[in-house]
């Protein structure tokens, strides 16, 4: 029989399909199976004195077994570097301000940033003046990464060559630029002194004071003028200052969210009658496998198991032999803004106490991946100024009033450079005294150190080198001394940071908020978290006996929001009379504060919270620039709480309605339209099937597709959930882009004493970078459901539990 046109073309598309299909399920095996990881039989790793045994178990991380600390260091390098390498490639891109030769000229700002902030030529000073010991710690690890970089190259992950990066080897000073990027993450008090000096410049000075960041610690128990505020400099300037005028502007104005939770009880409060630490760093942890990388390391002087960030020897957060530890962010200044003046005779120098001094300046150049550029690239020259305090952020012709102003940034990281940097020793303290007087080594990661022993003691540090000022207050952009003075006169001494030790409620806790012990001496930050969270972990371990992993699980997980306890009143008293809002007035009053993804309450809190901040200071700071703040969360919160404290505040007061004085009710009322029609544009018209969940989602991606379609076939998925910023459980979203979740617990651990086997945690990621591989995106999955798995301490323990061995020979 003749076929028809028609049929002919039908057989002819079906036939076309299938070959598309027979090609697709050839190229998804052909990228399974490419730059698979060898993780069974023998594999070589030059300079080892013995061989090195690496077991994994069934989520894949890696227990390393060694005949030395050397030779366990070098492993961990090696296996840190098969599990991560175009993680870490792409973080040292980032520090060594060189994206832009791989992603063109979009990285351009990043780079700038970098470049500016100058964290690859500090930390190559930095590891310059290392000593012996410290050297040989970072180079056995750099020994190991190089010896996977360049002796298989043919298993390297295929996701370097889609992401256009060429491996190279690695040295001490890129381990220890790693250490200064983390300065830098941690360091956000420039942005946080960038913001106040909008508000003076909008405000005037007086004015702006009053809704600078408020601070002060739960646990003082009165408040002493020294106590109640930083003292107040006098020493201001007027600069009509703009984001665009700063060459290390960041990505963006939100709030980088860095927090975390952690604490100790002791042996009084635990069932096993033995110490327990618990800790869950936030994070912007959405791209997979995430930020930790989890270890145990095996040696005669070691037995360690927790999690390391890639590219540094040893853990941050889990437990030795004889100390548990985790860790937050403390939120330590070490940062300075100085408004600067150039010689009115030469743009060449500056003005320093009456003196002319030269700049001193660099010049680099800044490789930009373009297509159309003569052999794929062109340069972007760059150039450098620097005074005696850093580098010059607004390197332009100058800032008002008269276009002689510059901004320029101090930071200990350019500074304080130690022959150790603190890590070396966190995996052998002896007990918790001897591991406080480790991390009090650490100058350019300020941590809240939260730590216990094996033998009861539970304990706290801050660490960092923090500067003791003349004029105290840090909070925003400073004029130089007058006599040419230095005015960072020393550091507060490392045993004075905050911290404490064995506290009579047998409990310790942090949270980001602020740690300064009573009547502490020194001006320590202005930008710390509120309280809500650290109050809620008093709350739950103070009354806290026979407590078991179950419940410091539980607490992590906790979802109640302290925050609203605060607002929540007000706001059902200002809309249960109104017809048009009392429907959102009966959900509120039948809240319990608690940020349940199944429940309507939360949705509505948050979208009101958002309008009637926005609604408090946009009248009298404008549009864009209350969102600036308010996007910088911890700036305004607790100010805020106090103002609403306050009904009747002036700052309640709409400066456009001269003739009425409005208060938190009206703002209230003003308030609740706005946010109804953002929800009913998002979930339709009934309020009772509104959901805080279906609004509060976190997507984890892969990081060759962080947008659009194909996501969930590189392993990423998209979940619904809990909590808040303002909770335990931490679900922190831009304020500017509500309300999808950005930062989070990117991991959460629970340490028991009592058992000798192993410590109880999750990633929310996995251990492997490579796609269409399990161990991606597996402990996310367990994360997302609230389950944990057992991290293996104990060596008898681990190799029973193996489900590959890999042997490294010299």
């Amino acid at each position: 029989m003749k076929k028809s046109p028609l049929n002919i073309l039908k057989w002819s598309v079906l036939g076309l399909l299938a070959l598309i299909v027979v090609a697709a399920i050839g190229a998804y095996l052909m990228v399974r199976s490419a730059g698979h990881p060898q993780v069974d039989g023998n594999m070589k790793l030059p300079g080892l004195t013995a061989p090195v045994t690496i077991l994994c178990d069934e989520l894949g991380v890696p227990y390393i077994f060694a005949a030395n600390t050397p030779d366990l260091i070098r492993a961990q390098g090696f296996v840190t570097a098969q599990n991560r390498l175009m993680q870490m490639e792409l973080f040292r891109a980032t520090w060594r301000g060189e994206l832009a030769a791989t992603f063109g000229a979009d990285a351009l700002p990043s780079d700038i940033r970098m470049r500016v902030l100058g964290i690859r030529r500090n930390g190559d000073l930095h590891a310059l003046k290392l000593d012996p010991a410290a050297r040989a710690f970072f180079q056995n690890y750099v020994d190991g990464v190089n010896a996977y970089v360049e002796g298989y190259r043919t298993e390297h992950p295929i996701e370097l060559k889609a992401a256009g990066l060429v491996p190279k080897p690695w040295s001490v000073a890129d381990l220890i630029a790693l250490i200064h990027y983390v300065h830098y993450t941690h360091a956000t008090n420039f942005t946080a002194e960038i913001v106040a000096q909008k508000l003076i410049d909008k405000l005037g000075f007086d004015r702006a004071r009053e809704i600078f960041p408020l601070t002060g610690n739960p646990d003082w128990t009165a408040r002493s003028s020294s106590n109640q505020a930083p003292a107040v400099r006098t020493d201001w300037a007027k600069l009509d200052v703009d984001w665009s005028d700063l060459a290390i502007a960041p990505e963006t104005l939100n709030h980088q969210g860095l927090g975390s939770n952690n604490w100790a009880v002791g042996p009084s409060r635990s069932a096993s009658g033995k110490a327990m630490v618990s800790n869950d760093p936030h994070l912007d942890n959405r791209m997979l496998p995430g930020t930790w990388h989890p270890v145990g390391l095996f040696s005669p002087d070691i037995q360690v198991v927790g999690a390391a960030l890639p590219g540094m020897p040893g853990i941050l957060v889990g437990r030795t032999r004889h100390v548990a530890f985790g860790v937050t962010n403390a939120y330590g200044d070490v940062q300075d803004l100085y408004v600067e003046t150039l010689d009115p005779a030469d743009a060449t120098r500056y003005l320093d106490a009456g003196r002319s001094l030269p700049f001193e300046v660099v010049t680099e150049s800044i490789r930009i991946k373009d297509k159309a550029a003569e052999g794929g690239f062109r340069e972007h020259p760059l150039k450098l100024r620097y005074t005696k305090h850093g580098p010059v952020i607004t390197d332009h012709p100058g800032l008002w009033p008269k276009g002689d102003k510059l901004l320029v940034l101090r930071s200990t990281d350019a500074e304080v450079l130690a022959p150790v940097t603190g890590i070396e020793g966190l995996l052998t303290a002896a007990d918790a005294a001897a591991f406080d007087r480790e991390v009090q080594k650490i100058d350019l990661m300020m941590f809240n150190f939260v730590f216990a022993d094996d033998q009861g003691t539970i304990a706290h540090r801050a660490t960092g080198a923090v500067p003791i000022r003349a004029g105290a207050d840090g909070g925003y952009p400073r004029l130089p001394a007058t006599d040419g003075s230095d005015d960072w006169t020393g550091f507060i001494p490392k045993d004075r940071m905050p911290g404490m030790i064995n506290p009579a409620r047998a409990w310790v806790g942090t949270a980001n908020h602020d740690t300064r012990p009573q009547d502490f001496p020194w001006y320590y930050t202005t930008y710390v978290a509120p309280n809500y969270r650290y109050t809620r972990i008093g709350q739950v371990l103070g009354a806290g006996k026979q407590m078991t992993v179950d419940d410091h699980w539980k607490l992590m997980h906790d979802d109640r929001n302290l925050q609203s306890d605060k607002l929540r009143p007000a706001i059902v008293a200002a809309l249960k009379d109104d017809p048009a809002q009392r429907d959102l007035a009966a959900i509120l009053e039948k809240w319990d504060g608690v940020d349940r993804a199944d429940q309507a309450a939360p949705l509505i809190y948050q979208a009101l919270y958002r309008e009637i901040a926005l609604g408090t200071f946009s009248d009298k700071l404008g549009d864009e620039l209350a969102k600036e703040m308010l996007s910088t969360w911890y700036f305004w919160q607790q100010r805020f709480d106090a103002l609403v404290a306050t009904p009747d505040s002036a700052w309640f007061d709409d400066v456009r309605t001269p003739d009425r004085r409005e208060t938190l009710a009206d703002v209230i009322r003003g308030a609740a339209p706005r946010a109804r029609a953002t929800l009913e544009a998002a979930q339709g018209k009934d309020p009772s099937a509104w959901l805080w969940g279906k609004a509060h989602t976190l997507r984890f991606v892969s990081p060759l597709r962080r947008e659009g379609a194909g996501q969930e076939l590189l392993g990423g998925f998209t979940l619904e959930r809990s909590g808040s910023g303002e909770t335990l459980n931490r679900g922190v979203y831009d304020f500017q882009k509500f309300f999808d979740v950005k930062y989070f617990a990117s991991m959460q651990l629970v340490v028991d004493f009592g058992d000798p086997d192993k410590i109880e945690a999750i990633l929310a990621g996995g251990v492997s970078e490579r796609l269409f591989q399990a161990h991606q995106n597996d402990q996310a999955k367990l994360w997302a459901a609230g389950q944990r798995r057992p991290w293996w301490f104990n060596p008898r323990q681990a190799e029973a539990n193996a489900k590959s061995r890999v042997v490294l020979s010299p």
